[in-house]
């Protein structure tokens, strides 16, 4: 008979019930035991099995696993008699349940004959009229997943044995480590599908045969295959590595296998869109037969690899470009000031060998005051990022100097320092030409003025007439001599001017003063000029009484220098405004004409010397090019400075700063 059929129990001497419990529990281990060792089927077919047994031994006809989520009740699998309306899928309210009544309470619920029992007044008596049941909860990771539960509509003639109650505890717990091991499948499975790349398991035998026993579906992107393309052989994935990396592929699997040593590698593969960069990375474990077996990742790596090379190429290109650069270089840190790298340009005219300058501090290299230096750089670099470019003298090893151009920029090194980029430009050679034009300049200026006084006085007066009635074409023809004479005596002046002021050679008598006397002298001066090209010169009445510190002459020549060339330029009926704005510390004389503006790509070099802009409407009316530039060097020795602000088509505002009278 059957386990589950005790009529008869009760009849039996002690000696025959031992043995019948012996005989229980062995068949019960049994059951167990088979159940664990066999490895064939699936784990569903072992579930099934797993029911089929638990029904038999129990006497039960009904078995049933279930997932239990929040309040539904999901059948998972069934034993059931054909008859019965049950099937894997049915969801049930859980309070309508057997199961409700486990869930209250700890471990296994037993129940022989539901009509007798205490819980014959619960809902589940009255919808499904069990009477035996008996059943465990599947517990997963601490959690509550289902139960395991044998039911039938009869009622057992005596209670459920203790051997029974074990063998369905522990049949749960064998079905719980089964279903955990496919949910932690399913999560992995998940994981994987989502992971970048591929995750794989490579394995390599001695005589050296190899395979792929476990990839990701990742492989269809990194080497266009399938797992079941590679799990016995792996030469389809060799095939696809660029022949140029695949000896350093095999070498560096060779070492890994080796040394037992974990394998990482980047190296190009063959793909849809080219030879595309990937990197590999695999821990090995030898196995008892001798093989290795490597458990890692291969992603893409691309764009960043791609990137990472194009950084390479342009970091050499700019060693390139240090190391060869005619014009110094050096690097600093932004903080100390230290030098971090130096070029051989910059060494060349110091004197230093490469160890000496980076052990030297910046001040070390400047003649003059370097703390003002460095403070109006710190300024410049924390406002723009960029300083200079400022004309320095540098002191070489030997004591001696030299001039440079020097300017920089802050730049990011590659441990996110900030440093400053700094070009040194030794400007002796240019220094001592312009020297020697300066001094050729001057020689030919002093030596043309005397003469060319004469000449030009000569000519004014027979032009004049003092000297009688020329005849038209003759006078004609003086007269134009005359005017370009004057023309030469001016440029002649303004060189010699350009160059004492260059060279320092004039004296500046800087006092305090009204400001616009100045301005009115120099538009009475020109107001002839002015009435002669048509332009009408407009001098604003404010602020007459406001004071400043300048050279009255030198002022006054750099402003009738900007009234000129407003009036040269403003067209016929237009006016020149002059005024005076105050500003922190300095009063500003504006100078507005109304004439064609300045084009952009003249800005630069708008303040240099024999600067003129090339335009068709000006180009009768060129003066020497030196008038700006003499303005500036004016400007800068009182302390002051020039500036403008333009539009093409209408016109331009040319100020100069000078400083309040303390």
């Amino acid at each position: 008979m059957k386990h589950g059929d005790h009529d008869t129990v009760s009849d039996r001497s002690e000696p025959q019930r031992a043995l019948h419990r012996m005989e229980q529990q062995n068949q019960a281990l049994s059951i167990l035991n088979e159940l664990a060792l066999d490895q064939s089927g699936t784990d569903e077919e072992k579930i099934r099995t797993a029911l089929i047994r638990g029904a038999d031994f129990l006497g039960l006809p009904v078995a049933i696993l279930s997932e239990i989520t929040g309040e539904a009740y999901l059948v998972r699998a069934t034993n059931v008699p054909e008859s019965a309306d049950l099937y894997p899928g049915q969801l049930f309210s859980l309070g309508q349940t057997y199961c409700s009544i486990l869930l209250r309470q700890q471990g296994c619920l037993a129940i022989h004959h539901m009509s007798q029992s205490p819980y014959r007044n619960h809902p589940c008596y009255r919808a499904f009229g069990l009477e035996a049941y008996i059943a465990a909860p599947v517990i997963i990771q601490g959690r509550t997943f289902g139960t395991l539960n044998f039911s039938s509509p009869d009622p057992r003639p005596h209670p459920f044995t203790d051997t029974e109650i074990t063998f369905v505890t522990l049949l749960t717990k064998w079905l719980a480590s089964l279903l955990e091991g496919q949910i932690t499948a399913r999560t992995l499975t998940k994981l994987v599908r989502q992971a970048p790349g591929m995750l794989y398991q490579y394995r390599q035998w001695p005589d050296g045969r190899s395979a792929f026993p476990y990839t990701s579906p990742g492989i269809r992107d990194i080497y266009g295959c399938s797992p079941e393309e590679v799990a016995e052989d792996a030469s389809r994935v060799f095939e696809r590595i660029h022949p140029d990396d695949l000896p350093a592929v095999a070498e560096s699997i060779q070492t890994s296998s080796t040394h037992l040593s974990t394998w990482q590698h980047q190296y190009r593969v063959r793909s849809d869109r080219g030879w595309r960069w990937v990197e590999g990375r695999a821990t090995p474990e030898k196995l008892a037969d001798n093989s290795i077996i490597w458990h890692g990742y291969i992603t893409d790596i691309d764009d960043k690899k791609r990137t990472q090379l194009a950084l390479q190429e342009s970091e050499a290109q700019l060693r390139r470009l240090f190391e060869l650069s005619p014009i110094g270089i050096a690097l600093n840190d932004l903080h100390t000031g230290a030098f971090l790298a130096v070029n051989d340009a910059l060494l060349a005219p110091t004197g230093y060998h490469r160890e000496q300058f980076l052990g030297l501090h910046p001040s070390a290299l400047m003649a003059g005051d370097f703390p003002a230096f460095r403070s109006q750089v710190m300024r410049e670099l924390n406002d723009t990022g960029r300083f200079g470019p400022y004309e320095l003298t540098i002191t070489r090893h030997d004591r001696s100097h030299y001039p440079a151009l020097v300017q920089g920029l802050v730049i990011k090194g590659d441990a996110g320092q900030t440093l400053i980029w700094t070009l040194v430009e030794d400007i002796s050679e240019r220094k001592k030409v312009e020297r020697m034009k300066n001094e050729f300049i001057s020689s030919v200026s002093h030596e043309l003025r005397t003469p060319l006084t004469s000449i030009a006085g000569s000519l004014g007066l027979i032009a004049s007439g003092a000297l009688g009635q020329l005849p038209d074409k003759v006078a004609q023809m003086v007269q134009i001599a005359a005017r370009n004479s004057d023309q030469l005596k001016h440029l002649i002046n303004d060189l010699l001017d350009m160059e004492k002021l260059v060279s320092g050679r004039i004296r500046m008598s800087i006092e305090p003063a009204p400001l616009f006397p100045v301005l009115a002298e120099a538009v009475e001066q020109l107001r002839t000029y002015a009435m002669d090209r048509e332009v009408s010169l407009a001098l604003a009445p404010d602020h007459p009484d406001r004071r400043a510190a300048f050279d009255r002459h030198r002022l006054q020549q750099a402003v009738m220098n900007l009234l000129s060339n407003a009036i040269k330029l403003s067209p016929r009926q237009a006016r020149v405004d002059i005024r005076i704005r105050p500003r922190p510390g300095h009063l500003r004389v504006e100078v507005s004409d109304r004439g064609p503006g300045i084009p952009s790509s003249f800005h630069p070099q708008l303040f240099e010397k024999f600067a003129q802009a090339d335009s068709s409407t000006t180009r009768d009316q060129r003066g020497t090019g030196l008038g700006l530039a003499i303005t500036r060097e004016i400007m800068t020795q009182m302390g002051g400075e020039v500036g403008f602000r333009t539009r093409v088509g209408q016109g331009s505002t040319f100020w100069l700063d000078i400083p309040r009278a303390p």
